[in-house]
């Protein structure tokens, strides 16, 4: 038995193990490291196609999984073809798709040449879950269904003076950088960067960050010198953009719940020798800011490219929960915002019963805070309210930003 022929009875063991949480478990990810990580009889070069060919399935479940139970060597040769084009892939596929045409560009050609070649319809509309097409009706367009269907790309953002460096040591690494016309910190680097390993990484000089992520502290107007409260900062990643936007003479207080991820802020500020922000578990009683924003927690659909096992695990009816929480987030903010400033409004979804209806109900029970257009234009919808970062026209996870300026 050769060596992908091996891997492929592997893979497929892994998968029927797998197979039970595919669509019921949110700790999927963990599920998948760990089970991987405990095979001492394999190699890193060998865990990182594993781990490629179980997310291939995932992104293209309606597709595969049809094949699981009549025919497993066509469910592993689909996911074979399907998967990235990277070297931990590369032996493997071409072994495994002799005779079959090479991976075409479009996610239309794809379903057209697997329907050919299986003789099983393959539509991309089945890719995203049915009840999504109310909420988000462009992410069943291109470029957008293609991006929430692809291995995301690493973004970061640097936090030094000296870019040329940290642009040197990427390019050392073999790396082609992307580097956007604006904001101008921002890098984008291939999806299997190890940025953690760098030198620029362990002295602060860089954090990983997507470009969708920096965008959202984009459309708001952060002066220099201000007061900010992150009040939902989980591990921080806006909270250190914040801290850098703000400058040395500005602070911002991060506020979290959850202290593990208060532990990994502090750890990361650190790191990036951020000294102006101030951590707590909850915000200050009767403190008043310049800005406020509310990072809400939400149901990922913008990052389903990320984790693709949320396509399946997600209900229509999660998103009332979701949005209930978040409309309390942001009332329960509303007056640390001082008069003048200005409250953020941020998910990490593309759904608009988190999006556009919670903006527009606390605007409508909050008529001294009105909704601003973002400070500038990075090619969102906007909605009157607040705006769409949608993941095919940069690149990125899909987000949503609202912004509202307290009245004098």
């Amino acid at each position: 038995m050769g060596i992908a022929a091996n891997q492929q009875r592997r893979f497929l063991d892994y998968l029927a193990l797998l197979r039970p949480h595919l669509t019921r478990d949110s700790a999927l990810p963990r599920r998948i490291k760990e089970l991987l990580g405990r095979d001492r009889a394999i190699g890193a070069r060998d865990r990182r196609l594993y781990r490629e060919l179980i997310y291939t399935t995932l992104r293209y479940l309606p597709w595969i999984e049809p094949w699981l139970d009549p025919a497993l060597d066509t469910a592993a040769r689909i996911a074979a073809w399907l998967a990235p084009e990277m070297r931990d892939t590369a032996n493997y596929r071409r072994e495994l798709t002799v005779g079959w045409p090479a991976v075409p560009e479009s996610l239309a050609a794809k379903a057209f040449d697997l329907t050919s070649l299986t003789g099983r319809t393959c539509d991309p509309q089945d890719l995203l879950p049915g009840w999504f097409r109310e909420e988000c009706p462009l992410a069943f367009e291109e470029p957008h269904l293609s991006s929430l269907l692809s291995r995301a790309p690493i973004w970061v953002r640097l936090q030094c003076q000296d870019r040329e460096r940290v642009l040197r040591e990427f390019l050392d690494c073999g790396w082609v950088l992307g580097i956007p016309s604006a904001p101008a910190d921002a890098v984008c680097l291939p999806p299997d960067a190890d940025v953690a390993k760098t030198d620029v990484y362990r002295r602060g000089f860089v954090e990983i960050q997507d470009l969708g992520s920096q965008f959202v502290l984009a459309h708001a107007s952060v002066v220099p010198g201000q007061h900010w409260l992150d009040a939902c900062a989980g591990a921080g990643g806006k909270t250190l953009q914040l801290a850098r936007l703000v400058s040395p003479g500005g602070q911002v207080d991060a506020a979290d719940i959850r202290l593990e991820a208060l532990a990994e802020l502090t750890e990361r500020a650190r790191r990036g020798r951020a000294e102006n922000i101030r951590i707590m578990s909850e915000p200050l009683a009767g403190a008043e800011y310049d800005g406020v924003l509310v990072d809400a927690p939400c149901s990922g659909t913008g990052t389903w490219r990320r984790q693709p096992h949320l396509k399946w695990l997600t209900r229509s009816e999660h998103l009332n929960r979701f949005a209930a929480v978040q409309l309390q987030l942001l009332r329960a903010n509303a007056p640390r915002v001082r008069p003048g400033g200005v409250l953020v409004y941020a998910t990490c979804s593309l759904a608009r019963r988190e999006n556009l209806f919670v903006a527009a109900e606390f605007a409508f029970s909050h008529p001294d805070f009105t909704p601003e257009p973002p400070s500038r234009d990075y090619g969102g919808a906007w909605d009157n309210y607040g705006t769409t970062l949608l993941p095919g026209t940069h690149n990125t996870d899909g987000f949503y930003v609202a912004v509202f300026r307290r009245r004098h």
